[in-house]
């Protein structure tokens, strides 16, 4: 077997090509709403409740100055606002605004209709079983996941993760065995 089809039939090389391909399917049914990826997440976690700009970055695993950018640009658009904490005039709080929750709705909308259309290739019982793998996958190597050998359920990806990373489920799932 030649070195390039060892890569190519990698398991590796499989989930990132399929994450590369969902994040642009993902990233183009954004744009309608002047969103990317990113954009969603960081409204996701804000509608759940004010959050700091620190406490976005590790909700969302962007870095600082990212975070910035993302905040300002959902700003200038109407879907954010910032304000200054009253326990802690040092902190910014982001808050949603009305704008930010109509335009989250409309674009989770898109989000899950992208990620139904994504995996139609694959039956309901295949994109569940999927999913489940992943998500114990997920849990196994991501750090934040677990404290020791069992995985704190309510860092897993809930059973509605769509393929920019945003929830949209009632919540997190415990992997069955």
């Amino acid at each position: 077997m030649r070195s390039s089809e060892t890569i190519a039939s990698a398991t590796g090389y499989l989930l990132l090509k399929l994450a590369n391909l969902a994040s642009a399917r993902m990233e183009e049914a954004l744009l309608p709403f002047r969103l990317r990826g990113r954009d969603l997440r960081v409204l996701a976690f804000v509608e759940d409740g004010e959050l700091s700009q620190r406490d976005l970055c590790q909700q969302t695993g962007l870095d600082r100055t990212t975070m910035v950018a993302v905040i300002d640009e959902l700003e200038r658009n109407g879907y954010v606002r910032r304000e200054r904490s009253p326990s802690d005039r040092r902190k910014q709080l982001i808050t949603v605004t009305a704008d930010g929750r109509t335009i989250l709705s409309e674009a989770l909308t898109a989000m899950r209709r992208t990620e139904d259309d994504f995996l139609a290739p694959l039956g309901e019982d295949d994109q569940r079983q999927l999913h489940r793998q992943l998500s114990l996958l997920y849990a196994a190597h991501d750090p934040r996941c677990h404290t020791d050998e069992t995985p704190d359920p309510e860092l897993l990806p809930s059973s509605g993760v769509g393929v920019a990373g945003t929830r949209h489920s009632e919540g997190p799932t415990r992997p069955t065995s």
